[in-house]
């Protein structure tokens, strides 16, 4: 805006100075042209900035594929904008880390102006994106205002998944997981594997019957089935660097979210154990919504410094070494 303020002052000056070195008609009319323009301007964005107002949605509060992030503003405007800029904010709440970004537009009158922002945070965490100032210049770039909307919205940025090498984590367990483990003491529904023989009671399914051994014995026989058990592993997660930096935070997350993601995958229920500055969080995994929730819930705390930690039976140890 500067340089055009300075272009209109050399251009009045200039006019000016022809009228006086030559008394033209012609540069009486172009000053009289360029002394309107400013009324001409400030009149324009009077009338449009009472009526500008603009409208945000976000694609997901909960974003797992940072790529596939999108951020809608919807401007509308009686007037039309020949030149406007949105500025916004995002701030992690996990790092402490802002980036402002702004965007240029234009409107025209009585339809929605849309316009789609791909916001792609560097690191996991709880994001605020704030819309600070929207401001609109007049068509010769002279003057300009400014509307502060109280727009914001609030994102949750998952971690990213890094396929784990999830043998190596059990190792130190004794969980295997080529092994099925069957409990010895109590019968289930699982028909991959007999726990025991009876004789028939009513109510016992027809593909429980042994058919050979009702027969041998000549009278009807029926297989008790195992109960499965289900594997249990505790995941400690308590980070081993003492100055927190971005790029250890995010390997840290990552590798306590994409384990978690693998013991579902092997259908291992857990239970995390996360230490952080406010104390210790436990959080029990037993589906794929639950790595959700408890990915939400682990990135709205900063990890605190901690002592590696002996692990204990079932128990995977995960620290921020890089």
């Amino acid at each position: 805006m500067i340089k055009t303020k300075l272009i209109y002052i050399a251009a009045l000056i200039l006019s000016a100075a022809l009228i006086l070195m030559s008394d033209k008609y012609p540069f009486i009319v172009l000053l009289a042209l360029l002394i309107s323009i400013p009324p001409l301007c400030i009149a324009q964005l009077l009338l449009t900035f009472p009526f500008l107002s603009i409208k945000g949605s976000i694609k997901d509060t909960i974003v797992e594929d940072k790529a596939e992030n999108r951020l809608f503003l919807e401007i509308r405007s009686l007037m039309p904008v020949f030149s406007g800029t949105v500025y916004l904010t995002m701030t992690n709440l996990l790092t402490d880390k802002t980036r402002k970004e702004k965007i240029e537009f234009s409107a025209l009158p009585f339809i929605k102006n849309r316009i789609v922002l791909k916001p792609c945070p560097d690191h996991c965490g709880t994001v605020e994106i704030t819309v600070k100032r929207l401001v609109i210049r007049d068509f010769a770039a002279l003057f300009k205002l400014t509307k502060r909307p109280n727009l914001s919205f609030k994102q949750y940025i998952l971690p990213d998944f890094v396929e784990p090498h999830l043998s190596s984590y059990l190792s130190k367990t004794n969980i295997n997981l080529e092994e099925d483990l069957f409990s010895e003491e109590k019968s289930g529904d699982d028909p991959s594997e007999i726990f025991g023989i009876r004789e028939y009671r009513e109510g016992d399914r027809l593909r429980q019957i042994h058919h050979k051994l009702s027969a041998k014995r000549d009278k009807l026989i029926s297989k008790e089935y195992s109960l499965p058990i289900d594997k249990e592993i505790t995941l400690l997660c308590a980070p081993y660097f003492d100055t927190l930096k971005n790029t250890d935070t995010e390997i840290f997350y990552d590798r306590v979210y994409s384990v978690s993601r693998e013991l579902i995958k092997n259908n291992i229920k857990h239970t995390i154990v996360f230490k952080s500055f406010s104390g210790s969080t436990a959080f029990r995994v037993e589906s794929k919504t639950d790595i959700t929730d408890m990915a939400c819930v682990l990135i709205t705390q900063k990890p605190a410094a901690a002592p590696a930690e002996a692990a204990g039976e079932n128990t995977i140890y995960i620290d921020g070494r890089v």
